[in-house]
């Protein structure tokens, strides 16, 4: 079988193109960020953007103490909006003294002294009322770090989706490449055998298109060879019908003939036995030839119906029975045909008794009656058949090839066929599955 050569593992380039959309979304990422980053910072320094965002938190302030009805002597519970404003500090002073600190180390000074802390401007104070009074208080509110992670998230879900984007471009012509195998193999399947599979690449997949692609190559080869062998056994069968059947029939006229005569060769006690081998062969050339045809013939050439047991097989019975009684046997017929329906080919089952009304010509002992019986179990009927076997020298047993044409005809339509024999006498089951 052929190989691709410097053949690259399609795990390894599935790892690499990972690890490159990763790279380069990784790089998109950062510079978004540093980007992002840069504008808030730059965004958020604005002296009228800070006074407005304070502004607003100090509306929102002044609003929950008044719907609350919250009082200087109440000022703890300013923790409840203090809770639900993230990154925002509140610092209440009344009278110059700290009442209030949202953060353990917010400082405590006097407002009317010089101090060191003097980032606490008046330009984020405001004076709120409250119910007992008003009172200083000053907001500071690290909203920019809220923008920063706004900005991050929206720059991973970027990351995510132009990773996905690369990954997608990057393995999209391996997916197209699958998609074209997969609609080449439902041709083949088709029975378009000679539909040449794409060869693309030089990875597992472009590996996995030439083994199919020989594997096609093989089988056409083999139905080639295969029909070669059935034109080449048709023709050996015509070669062996012509060769045998002309000379087989001469010799059987001839032997006629001198059996007419009245010359000393009637008394010959060899003339019979010619005359006997002569049919023996040239029954054995007929079984020969249906056995050829049963073996080669397939499921198409079956005419398969569904026929009530009895209308399919109470004729093809007694027809057996009268013939077997005109070649001088005695039948004891006891079978009894159930009401169900088989499955069967009119034409083969005909033909399967055909062959057994042969056999029990050439090979039963007519001075010992032919039983036939019937038998119905787990849903389907046997037919046996019992006779007694002439006592044949060895050199003339039969071979059997009309039984196993028999056991094929049976197996083409789903039945069984069981033969065998035991201290002389023989028997033969034929089973239909009743449906």
């Amino acid at each position: 079988m052929s190989s691709i050569k410097n053949e690259h593992r399609l795990a390894h380039k599935l790892i690499l193109s990972v690890i490159a959309a990763f790279l380069v979304s990784a790089a998109f990422f950062l510079v978004l960020q540093n980007t992002a980053r840069n504008m808030i910072r730059s965004y958020c320094a604005r002296p009228e953007v800070i006074a407005a965002h304070l502004e607003k938190k100090a509306d929102s302030l002044q609003h929950y103490i008044k719907d609350h009805n919250i009082s200087i002597s109440g000022i703890l519970e300013l923790d409840g909006w203090v809770a639900r404003e993230d990154l925002t500090t509140v610092a209440v002073y009344y009278d110059d003294k700290l009442l209030y600190s949202s953060y353990m180390v917010f400082p405590n000074f006097s407002l009317k002294s010089k101090t060191p802390y003097e980032s606490l401007s008046l330009n984020n104070s405001y004076t709120l009322t409250f119910c007992d009074g008003e009172a200083l208080v000053f907001i500071s509110d690290l909203f920019a770090h809220r923008y920063t992670d706004y900005a991050t998230y929206l720059n991973l879900v970027i990351f995510f989706l132009c990773f996905i984007i690369i990954m997608i471009l990057l393995i999209s012509k391996k997916v197209a490449y699958i998609n074209t195998l997969e609609q080449e193999i439902q041709v083949l399947e088709g029975g378009n055998l000679n539909y040449a599979i794409t060869i693309k690449g030089n990875d597992e997949l472009a590996s996995l298109a030439l083994e199919i692609d020989e594997m096609r190559r093989a089988f056409i080869a083999r139905e080639q060879y295969a029909d070669r062998m059935r034109a080449a056994g048709n023709e050996l069968m015509t070669g062996i019908s012509h060769d045998l059947r002309t000379p087989l029939t001469a010799l059987i006229g001839y032997l006629e003939v001198m059996e007419g005569e009245e010359v000393p060769t009637k008394q010959s006690p060899f003339l019979q036995k010619c005359k006997n081998r002569a049919f023996q062969i040239n029954g054995l050339i007929n079984d020969l030839f249906e056995y050829f045809f049963v073996s080669t013939s397939g499921d198409e050439q079956l005419q398969l119906g569904t026929y009530a047991a009895r209308e399919a097989l109470n004729e093809i019975i007694r027809d057996y029975a009268f013939l077997m009684e005109r070649s001088g046997f005695t039948v004891i017929n006891h079978i009894e045909l159930p009401p169900g329906s088989i499955k069967v080919d009119g034409d083969m089952i005909q033909r399967v008794f055909d062959n057994l009304l042969s056999n029990i010509r050439r090979y039963a002992d007519p001075a010992h009656p032919v039983r036939l019986e019937s038998i119905f179990q787990c849903h389907e009927l046997l037919l046996i058949i019992h006779n007694r076997i002439l006592d044949y020298p060895e050199t003339v047993r039969h071979t059997g090839l009309g039984l196993k044409t028999c056991e094929k005809m049976m197996s083409l339509q789903g039945g069984r066929f069981i033969y065998g024999h035991q201290d002389g006498c023989y028997t033969v089951q034929l089973g239909f599955t009743l449906i």
